[in-house]
């Protein structure tokens, strides 16, 4: 799987990586503060861990470019304005920053929900099953998402594949 991961990476590095909302909120919470993702709500319940921010933020690192779309901005937005106060104040002002940096990739939502993955998939993810196949390389912690994905020869991995390998690395 590595040796997979590894091409995939070399492949599409100055294409972008695109990343689902839940890698994201750990993205972002992890530049908030690297302390709080066992702490916060929505990265604890998914498992993650300080180590899983810097593996992902590793990943990051090795792209060219974020890509995502209003959709995923949008949720990943509403689960970090969960936090309070300063927290959320300061965990905004780096998604403002950071955002500036990605690709934004926009499909209309009246063309999605009349898509096959939508009442399946929700919004959100048919937006992610809109990406042409080839063009980008998708991180997520979804496994059915992530199978929908590859059956429309979209290259796609799992993250938490990538977690369990590096846990078996250390």
């Amino acid at each position: 799987m590595i040796a997979d991961v590894s091409t995939l990476a070399g492949k599409y590095r100055s294409k972008g990586v695109f990343l689902d909302s839940n890698l994201l909120v750990l993205l972002f919470v992890g530049l908030l503060d690297p302390g709080r993702v066992r702490n916060f709500k929505r990265t604890n319940n998914q498992g993650f861990t300080e180590h899983d921010f810097s593996l992902l933020q590793k990943i990051v690192t090795a792209f060219s470019k974020v890509v995502t779309t209003p959709h995923i901005l949008t949720e990943t937005t509403n689960y970090i304005c969960e936090l309070h106060g300063e927290l959320r104040q300061s965990a905004l002002r780096i998604i403002a920053e950071t955002v500036q940096s990605f690709k934004e990739r926009q499909s209309e939502s009246k063309k999605l929900v009349l898509t096959d993955f939508f009442i399946r998939f929700g919004l959100t993810d048919s937006a992610v099953l809109d990406l042409p196949p080839k063009k980008y390389l998708v991180l997520s912690v979804d496994a059915s998402l992530v199978i929908a994905l590859q059956k429309k020869g979209i290259d796609a991995i799992n993250f938490n594949h990538l977690r369990q390998q590096s846990w078996q690395q250390e």
